[in-house]
């Protein structure tokens, strides 16, 4: 819902709206996520060979810190692990965004007035994704509570083992926001075979790159 702020000194009024973005996860790309989760991430040679191999480049990406983006719009980060966002929730509107950045991205569309609801649905139809390439997920887990910054959340967390990494999906806290904002991603990195699954507010703190 909109947030208007009454104006103060002759300024204009300034109104603050939620969005949700997203980059939907098409079958194509699940697959080619999923060839990935079976390489060794500790090796930036070979992973890096394996996604320019797919045709993703790593000249035109949408944000300084992004290693790759896919050929359908999706920013990869992390040297030594996968981090791939696929829908964000913000505000646009105050000092932080004052325009839809996110949005407005090749491949990617916006909604205004979306929030919760509408940022779940993406998550779960990301999950349901890679579920018809693997199957039901290994661990299937939410949590729920409140912060500061984004208010309450109930944050789902869908993880299949690969060998000696994990894939994850689920949400995270913007880095670009600060961590005032939210962002869903899939995450693929190390995980030996005999290690236990995090508790749901353990992937949080699994995810980073």
């Amino acid at each position: 819902m909109p947030e208007d702020h009454p104006p103060e000194n002759g300024e204009d009024e300034i109104v603050v709206e939620s969005y949700v973005a997203a980059c939907p996860i098409g079958p194509e790309l699940a697959g080619q996520i999923v060839e990935l989760a079976d390489l060794p991430w500790n090796d930036p040679d070979i992973t890096d060979r394996a996604m320019r191999g797919l045709g993703w480049s790593d000249d035109e990406v949408p944000t300084d810190e992004a290693r790759f983006v896919t050929a359908t719009g999706h920013a990869v980060y992390g040297d030594s692990c996968f981090y791939m966002p696929f829908v964000h929730s913000y505000f646009v509107g105050g000092e932080l965004w004052s325009d839809d950045f996110w949005g407005a991205l090749p491949g990617w569309s916006s909604q205004r007035g979306a929030g919760r609801e509408e940022f779940g649905a993406h998550v779960d139809a990301a999950v349901d994704r890679f579920a018809e390439r693997l199957g039901p997920p290994e661990c299937d887990v939410r949590t729920e509570g409140t912060r500061i910054a984004i208010g309450r959340y109930s944050w789902r967390y869908a993880a299949w083992r690969r060998g000696g990494n994990i894939l994850v999906v689920g949400p995270a806290l913007d880095g670009f926001s600060y961590g005032q904002d939210e962002e869903a991603v899939v995450y693929v990195g190390g995980f030996t075979e005999d290690a236990v699954f995090p508790d749901a507010d353990g992937f949080l703190d699994l995810m980073r790159w």
